[in-house]
């Protein structure tokens, strides 16, 4: 199976089991009184709304560039994981907003059994999507599958949490402390909302990060230029410089080989595509969806900036390096 036959598949699989689960937590919160199961399904049905939005956006960016989109459909994808972090993180803040209200009221009594019940049923269906979406994140490659993948483990725990909360809220409702049980539930939700915040926040900063164009981690960086300079190992070169973006799943590279001019080697079109094609096959061993463009300089100037210095500005190599030719 293809990989995007992969990721086409854990999206429906995404968008089927959370509708049913967010059907079947409103349902029960309107049973048991419970804002808690309520969040819990209102972040499933969020789940399957933006889960169709993922199936068109995962069949948007494997087309290939056209004139409306030189540079193809990749800034989608980041789009996307960030609309859902949004999304969650709106949702978390009703949340809070929610049970601050009820607890300034008085608090609300609930049927814990039914919460009990629902978090039974969602905990062993959300374990059975996480294990699926991040063996289908794995073989796809797909930064949508993972980003599903993660909210689901998010979703996961935060049933069990519920679950966990309405076993000592029914305890609670039989005991010499019963007063406190209608302030039970939005407790729960606080606590709710404290263990899913990071995971909202994380996919809002990694995809804002992509969409500005700011560089990967430092390991990525790392990790690409040693594979650059294992590929052109056997080039004589005095430096070279990388300029690398993440979008989505792709890594867009660009590589400035600086050649001294003392080099007896001539870098003819011939040799300059057998250098890109071993970069290429080195780069994409690790990192698959690779753009890649490779530029061949004396003056270093064009590595640092792509506009070419006026001839009076200095150019700047490292120590012990030969002298570059300014013009």
């Amino acid at each position: 199976m293809t990989p995007q036959a992969i990721e086409k598949r854990s999206i429906i699989i995404t968008i089927v089991a959370s509708g049913s689960f967010g059907l079947l937590g409103i349902a029960i919160s309107v049973a048991s009184n419970s804002g808690a199961v309520f969040l819990d399904g209102l972040f499933s049905l969020v789940f399957a709304v933006v889960g169709l939005l993922s199936l068109y956006v995962s069949q948007l960016v494997s087309r290939p560039r056209d004139e409306s989109y030189p540079f193809g459909y990749a800034t989608f994808e980041p789009m996307l994981n960030l609309f859902k972090g949004l999304l969650i993180g709106f949702a978390l803040v009703y949340a809070v907003w929610s049970a601050v209200t009820t607890i300034l009221q008085g608090g609300q009594d609930i049927a814990a059994a039914g919460g009990i019940i629902y978090a039974v049923i969602a905990v062993s269906g959300g374990l059975a999507v996480v294990i699926v979406l991040k063996r289908h994140a794995k073989l796809s490659g797909s930064p949508i599958v993972d980003v599903d993948a993660k909210n689901w483990t998010v979703d996961t725990l935060i049933s069990s949490a519920v679950g966990i909360a309405f076993v000592a809220t029914l305890l609670i409702q039989n005991s010499d402390w019963s007063n406190f049980a209608p302030y039970a539930d939005p407790v729960i939700m606080l606590a709710i909302a404290a263990i899913a915040a990071p995971q909202p926040f994380q996919t809002i900063r990694d995809n804002l990060r992509q969409l500005v164009g700011k560089a990967p981690p430092k390991g990525v960086q790392d990790q690409v230029a040693n594979l650059v300079e294992d590929a052109i190992a056997d080039v004589p070169h005095v430096e070279t410089h990388l300029r690398i973006v993440d979008v989505g799943r792709y890594i867009h590279l660009q590589v400035y080989v600086i050649i001294s001019p003392d080099t007896r080697e001539t870098i003819d079109i011939r040799r300059h595509d057998q250098i890109r094609r071993s970069i290429y096959n080195s780069v994409s061993r690790v990192y698959q969806h690779l753009s890649l463009d490779v530029g061949f300089t004396m003056d270093r100037r064009w590595a640092l900036s792509s506009v070419h210095a006026e001839e009076h500005d200095v150019v700047v190599l490292p120590p012990d390096s030969p002298k570059v030719d300014a013009q």
